[in-house]
């Protein structure tokens, strides 16, 4: 009787962000992107900084706008329709204009290259929905600080085995909740 119970529990925690919150699963996101590029994982910075993050990005949904990003530790953004967890994956995607061979900063790879950034160990993530339309604003920070000059050859490492043939995990587990349930509806049929 409690077989299936159990196992929709277990199965359900395993889907990313069925309990988890935004910035828990924005830093699973992270750590599944990284690890393409054999970079460490990252932490939850912790302490009281997400808190002026949080104040910087509800300012910016009240605007509409972002400030332009500095190089000295600026911050990624991103201003999208869609759920804010994906723009983790809309600044991975920037990879496809970033020069392996010919590492260094760029404009069109700035994202991309903070989010692999190796030495960058913590994440500050903030998120808040535009009063006035329907966007979703995010900001992220890195620590330490990445985007440095004459370190991203160390640091922006390639993919590793030079493909992105990961899967969402969130797929897989889809598929093991439909199982799970096909099979508890056979034995209890």
């Amino acid at each position: 009787m409690y077989l299936p119970v159990l196992i929709s529990v277990f199965a359900f925690s395993m889907i990313p962000g069925a309990f988890a919150n935004f910035q828990e699963d924005m830093l699973n996101e992270h750590n599944r992107l990284r690890k393409l590029h054999g970079s460490p994982e990252m932490i939850l910075h912790p302490g009281d900084s997400i808190e002026g993050f949080q104040f910087i990005i509800n300012h910016l949904a009240t605007e509409g706008e972002f400030e332009p990003y500095e190089r000295d530790g600026g911050p990624s953004t991103c201003k999208t329709l869609e759920d804010p967890l994906n723009c983790a994956q809309q600044w991975y995607d920037e990879i496809k204009d970033y020069d392996f061979d010919k590492p260094g900063f760029s404009d069109q790879t700035k994202f991309f290259t903070a989010l692999v950034w190796k030495n960058s160990t913590e994440l500050l993530v903030a998120t808040a929905k535009s009063p006035t339309s329907n966007y979703n604003f995010v900001i992220a920070g890195y620590l330490p600080k990445g985007n440095i000059d004459g370190q991203f050859e160390e640091n922006v490492p390639r993919l590793i085995n030079g493909s992105l043939s990961s899967g969402k995990l969130f797929q897989i587990n889809i598929g093991i909740v439909l199982l799970c349930s096909w099979f508890i509806s056979k034995i209890l049929a």
